[in-house]
């Protein structure tokens, strides 16, 4: 490789491992802030009472459903074939 190419490689490399360094570093700051601040235990609160606010309203909707969809009489094949 020429000098020129090999200097521009090293810079780049070096910019990116900084670049990736510093991502890596703010990550972890911003973990140690959230779980100082209690965000941790808020997010997992909140999930738990939006799982529960959920299958409160999607069970009862699904075993409806059920019940409505097994009260309907099937039709027999014979019955289709005269109909159609």
């Amino acid at each position: 490789m020429h000098p020129f190419s090999i200097l521009t490689l090293g810079i780049f490399v070096a910019g990116y491992i900084t670049a990736r360094w510093d991502l890596v570093t703010r990550l972890y700051e911003l973990a140690i802030f959230a779980w100082e601040n209690g965000v941790v235990t808020r997010a997992a609160k909140a999930f738990a009472a939006l799982s529960v606010l959920f299958l409160s309203i999607c069970a009862p909707t699904v075993f409806l459903a059920r019940k409505e969809t097994n009260l309907v009489r099937p039709i027999a094949t014979s019955e289709a074939a005269d109909n159609g």
